[in-house]
């Protein structure tokens, strides 16, 4: 296989736009954080969103104990799909995964053991080369799903809610529907979730580089598309279901179609209870040839980081955190806030406080609690990271 010799320097920065004053000092005196809570980390260019989702696990501490999903932004989103369902499951399984509840095909590898050392199992997942060995986020496999959808539904009921008048259901043809209309006919239906066997760079551009209008990326991954005699990948898809994995994949990964880049920022989401947001940018592209060595695509063109490190990447294929600000999290502590929260009971006791030996206990049955989440409360240096 040949060597990628290209890297990226992706920023990851925890949402906090919703902390309050009090909140924000708390973070900054007892989580080490100075201007936000963030993570600058060094990728290989091909790395896929579903490498991407164990780096930020680890890098903002988290234990791989929830679901999450990647997103564009809304506006992104609407523009890519024009808000039409029709159009949005043409570009299922190009960029967007159809709503499944198969969960083992979904989480394809997840398969830790509870005796496994979790930062070497991480390890292994986010460090390449990246291949994807599940099923549904492939695009024939998509589109089996879509079929079957609009066989199954030529009509769904659409209530929608209004805080200022109750409107009547209605119904409509989900091939003539906004997005909006089929998920709110559906309890478990969100089509915002994108697929995480593509690579990064093939739906992230770097902010240095002018992304095209989307109705040109949009008309050129229709006539991809087009040229790929779909139904007839379809029929072939059907007839091999009952094939091995391997033949089945072939089929499959056949009728892939690449994406383009639509957008300058990502959205990751875990913990739907906890609410984590992480947003990520790629804030420079380095590359390597024999002539020249390594350059820089952004900014003034001189390479802002050591070349071993940057070797590093290529080398052993695997992503190195740079520069980092805050601590690293924990699971099922309530979010930003319940973190914050957990970092003033646990630290910020009062001694003249008359109950002071009471949140004492307490501060340690909270200590305790969030060492037993894998929790240190150490500052880890940016090269120990990942």
């Amino acid at each position: 296989m040949e060597k990628n010799n290209t890297v990226i320097r992706l920023h990851l920065e925890l949402d906090l736009a919703h902390m309050s004053d009090r909140e924000i000092e708390i973070l900054k005196k007892y989580g080490s954080m100075k201007e936000s809570i963030s993570r600058d980390i060094l990728v290989p260019a091909d790395i896929t969103l579903h490498a991407l989702n164990y780096v930020i696990l680890r890098a903002f501490g988290w234990q791989n104990g929830h679901l999450h999903h990647f997103a564009l932004p809304d506006e992104v989103f609407d523009e890519l799909t024009e808000q039409k369902f029709y159009t949005w499951s043409k570009l299922a399984g190009v960029y967007f995964r159809f709503p499944s509840e198969n969960f083992e095909d979904i989480y394809w590898d997840d398969n830790y053991k509870e005796n496994e050392n979790l930062k070497s199992w991480m390890k292994r997942k986010y460090t390449g080369p990246y291949k994807y060995k599940g099923n549904s986020e492939h695009y024939l496999y998509s589109q089996l799903e879509v079929r079957d959808f609009f066989e199954r539904y030529p009509v769904v009921t659409v209530q929608e809610v209004s805080l200022y008048e109750e409107s009547k259901p209605y119904q409509v043809n989900p091939k003539d529907a906004s997005v909006y209309q089929v998920q709110n006919a559906f309890v478990d239906i969100f089509c915002h979730e994108l697929i995480e066997r593509i690579p990064l760079m093939s739906v992230l551009q770097p902010s240095f580089i002018r992304i095209m209008p989307m109705s040109w990326i949009r008309h050129g991954i229709m006539e991809k598309l087009a040229a790929l005699d779909v139904e007839r990948g379809l029929d072939v898809c059907e007839r091999n279901y009952y094939c091995s994995g391997k033949s089945m994949r072939e089929v499959l990964e056949s009728y892939n179609v690449t994406a383009e880049p639509v957008t300058h920022l990502l959205h990751y989401r875990y913990d739907y209870g906890d609410g984590w947001e992480v947003s990520i940018t790629a804030e420079d592209v380095y590359c390597c040839d024999e002539e020249t060595g390594w350059t820089r695509l952004g900014g003034d063109m001189k390479v802002d980081i050591p070349f071993d490190t940057l070797e590093e990447v290529v080398e052993k294929y695997r992503p190195v955190c740079i520069a980092k600000d805050g601590i690293e999290l924990i699971d099922d502590v309530g979010g930003i806030s319940g973190f914050c929260d957990f970092l003033e009971s646990a630290f910020d006791i009062n001694l003249n406080d008359p109950d002071y030996k009471v949140l004492i206990s307490e501060a340690g049955d909270m200590l305790n609690w969030a060492y037993m989440m894998g929790w240190t409360g150490k500052w880890i240096s940016p090269k120990k990271t990942l």
